[in-house]
């Protein structure tokens, strides 16, 4: 169970790094690792020129790689998800209109070596009576990572300005003997976890000795008072819009596009359509984790409506999707779905989608039955329907 934010924030505080669990659906942190390595598969095969703005820097880059990320649907899936889950505790430290500086994503191949330790920023240059903008990164698990794949390391309580005066003093090493005899964690995370992380706490990448990619989706937010820290690498993008920690709890990122693209699982016909509603991506993949962990697998009928939602969903552009109305039907009836859900805020816009489509399915039905003398309606088609135009 999720920590409350207050206590998300204070562990931040103090010791310089936090947990947030279940940030991120399970199923939209595969779709992006989906994404990402597609992704990152089409850059290693362009030339190293074409690359450069393409990866950001990182220390030990030996199968390991930081993927800077455009705002695909996928991507902005998970980035809106987070944002909503620790955008409190995020909002303490970093303040409502600090703007995201950093999304990437870090693969960490079979073979990589551990990293030096290491701060992202530091106090160095800065007197004391200068203010510093602070950063805060946000590392999300696109898969359960295990002490074998060399999750990230952290030294509690090393982010202070006495603790960096401190390790400034010791000599160059990629292991300074101070942090020896301090304890330290490892970050071991089920899929959709995160690891809250402020940028001036010492930490490093460990070496991956199992056969499996170690991806972590990296969000990192900048305060907007005070200078910007020096240090980090700002693994964004160029030509991204500027997003700040308020649009994005707001969620108006994922507001499907004018004209969405509609993606149907198979052929499906006038009749099998006007029992179905259109939700947008944002509500669709939340509803088909719900369906897929609550639903009996004994029910054939349910549990082919959920085939039909993972075969739209997992379908490549998809900004909408068509939602069985029968499936909705059968979380309802086992009390997965309804009003006793609205407290909870990773469910409420969710909700609110499904209720305007019904409510919008409901419309054209009543439309439909009034216009009694219009022409007939023409047999179902055997290819997919158009996506229907935008509403005024």
């Amino acid at each position: 169970m999720e920590a409350p934010a207050s206590s998300l924030s204070a562990t931040l505080e103090r010791d310089g790094f936090a947990y947030g669990r279940g940030a991120a659906l399970a199923a939209s942190c595969e779709r992006l690792r989906a994404h990402a390595d597609e992704a990152l598969a089409r850059v290693l095969d362009l030339d190293l020129d074409a690359q450069h703005d393409l990866f950001g820097e990182i220390r030990t880059p030996l199968y390991r790689r930081d993927l800077k990320l455009s705002l695909a649907p996928a991507v902005t899936q998970v980035l809106c998800e987070v944002a909503q889950a620790l955008g409190e505790s995020l909002q303490a430290a970093v303040g409502a209109a600090a703007n995201l500086c950093e999304l990437s994503v870090i693969s960490s191949d079979p073979g990589a070596e551990a990293q030096p330790t290491h701060c992202d920023t530091s106090y160095q240059g800065a007197a004391a009576d200068v203010a510093i903008g602070r950063l805060v990164s946000v590392f999300v698990a696109l898969q359960d990572i295990t002490a074998e794949m060399g999750p990230t390391q952290v030294w509690p309580r090393t982010h202070g300005r006495e603790e960096h005066s401190l390790l400034s003093l010791q000599p160059k090493s990629d292991f300074p003997a101070v942090l020896r005899d301090r304890p330290t964690e490892l970050a071991l995370l089920r899929t959709g976890d995160a690891l809250l992380m402020d940028s001036r706490l010492w930490h490093r990448g460990g070496a991956n000795k199992s056969r499996s990619r170690r991806s972590l989706l990296v969000l990192s937010f900048v305060s907007s008072e005070g200078g910007r820290p020096a240090g980090s690498t700002y693994s964004l993008l160029s030509g991204l819009p500027t997003l700040d920690l308020a649009r994005l709890r707001s969620g108006a990122l994922t507001t499907p596009p004018p004209h969405p693209t509609l993606c149907l699982a198979g052929r499906v016909g006038a009749r099998a359509r006007a029992r179905s509603v259109v939700l947008p991506l944002r509500a669709a993949v939340p509803l088909l984790d719900l369906a897929e962990r609550g639903l009996p697998e004994e029910e054939p009928v349910a549990q082919r409506c959920v085939r039909t939602l993972r075969e739209a969903v997992g379908a490549a552009g998809a900004s909408a999707v068509l939602v069985p109305a029968a499936l909705i039907h059968h979380l309802a009836s086992f009390r997965l779905l309804g009003p006793h859900l609205r407290a909870s805020s990773r469910w409420r816009s969710m909700h609110a989608d499904i209720e305007a489509a019904i409510a919008a399915a409901a419309a054209e039905e009543e439309g439909e039955e009034e216009e009694e003398t219009g022409p007939p309606t023409p047999p179902p088609s055997s290819s997919p329907p158009r996506p229907p135009s935008p509403r005024s």
